[in-house]
C-alpha cells in the first residue's frame, strides 16, 4: 500500500519534470504590459492543446531583503494574506519536509467571479552555489475537501525565482497560469487578472521592502 509520502515525493519528481519541460519548449514570447512603481509585468500566450491556448504571467521586482529572507517570506502560506488580494484564508495544511510543503488558499472574489480555493505542493530548490531558490508550486486538488460554495482552482501552476543580487537585495520572478479555459470572456477577465496581478507584486515588493 503506497503511503502518503510515497505519494507526495512521486507528485514532486513528476511536477519538476513537467515544469522543466515545459519551461524548456515554450518561447520567451513574453511582452511587457506594464511597468511602474518597480513592477514589470509580462504576458505571454501558451498553446496547452490543438483546442487551449492560455495566458502565462510573469511579475519581476527587485527587493531591499536577502535572499534567505524572501525564501522565509515566501515559504509561510500565511503570508500569502499580506499581500495578495482577495485572499480570505492561506495556511499550511502538511510540511511534507523542510523544502516540500502543502498549503492551503482560499479567495474570496468579488462579483461577478466565484470564489475559489486551492490546495498547492510547493517545492523549494536551490542553485549549486547557492545564489537562486526556485519554489515551485503546483495545484494538488484532491488533498483536502472543497468548501460550501466554492470551486477548486485545479490545473495551476507557478514559480517563484529569486536571485541574490549582493548587498541585502534580491530580484524575484513569479510566473503563474492556469491550463483551463476561461470562465468568462477574455476582454472581461484578462483586464481583472492583470491589475490583480499588478497589485500583488507592489503589494510583495512593499512589504518585502519594509
Amino acid at each position: 500500500m503506497k503511503t502518503f509520502s510515497s505519494v507526495i515525493l512521486k507528485t514532486v519528481l513528476l511536477s519538476l519534470f513537467i515544469l522543466a519541460f515545459s519551461y524548456a519548449t515554450f518561447p520567451e514570447n513574453w511582452k511587457a504590459v506594464e511597468s511602474k512603481s518597480g513592477i514589470q509585468v509580462f504576458e505571454r500566450w501558451v498553446d496547452i492543446n490543438k483546442d487551449l491556448k492560455v495566458k502565462e504571467r510573469r511579475g519581476v521586482i527587485q527587493v531591499r531583503k536577502s535572499l534567505p529572507e524572501v525564501v522565509k517570506t515566501l515559504k509561510d502560506p500565511s503570508n500569502t494574506r499580506l499581500w495578495m488580494e482577495h485572499v480570505s484564508d492561506a495556511y499550511l495544511v502538511k510540511q511534507v519536509s523542510d523544502n516540500v510543503w502543502l498549503s492551503y488558499t482560499c479567495f474570496a472574489i468579488p462579483w461577478p467571479f466565484e470564489s475559489r480555493d486551492m490546495v498547492s505542493l510547493s517545492t523549494l530548490e536551490y542553485n549549486n552555489n547557492g545564489s537562486s531558490a526556485y519554489i515551485i508550486i503546483r495545484s494538488k486538488g484532491e488533498a483536502i475537501p472543497v468548501k460550501p460554495k466554492t470551486s477548486r482552482l485545479n490545473n495551476f501552476k507557478a514559480c517563484w525565482e529569486i536571485k541574490d543580487l549582493g548587498k541585502g537585495q534580491c530580484s524575484i520572478s513569479f510566473t503563474a497560469m492556469t491550463y483551463a479555459a476561461p470562465d468568462y470572456p477574455r476582454f472581461i477577465q484578462d483586464p481583472v487578472i492583470r491589475g490583480t496581478f499588478y497589485r500583488n507584486m507592489l503589494n510583495l515588493k512593499t512589504i518585502l521592502d519594509q
